[in-house]
């Protein structure tokens, strides 16, 4: 490799390292924004505490009434 083949790949892969970093500023600045739409999608997923509280206890009586009768 001589010295005009390599200055030549030297710019080729400055110019693949600036376009990559271009790329994860992008997924950042993305990243950032998905950052804070994370705690409203986590209120919005899990609901009201009191509502999935009660349908928890309201499955497991279920559930235990039917694991105690089939053992009667």
């Amino acid at each position: 490799m001589d010295q005009t083949q390599l200055s030549n790949r030297v710019a080729e892969l400055k110019a693949q390292l600036a376009a990559a970093s271009q790329q994860i500023d992008a997924l950042a600045a993305q990243a950032a924004a998905l950052g804070h739409a994370a705690p409203v999608a986590d209120a919005a997923s899990h609901g009201n505490f009191f509502i999935t509280g009660l349908t928890v206890f309201v499955l497991a009586c279920f559930v235990g009434y039917y694991v105690v009768w089939r053992v009667t």
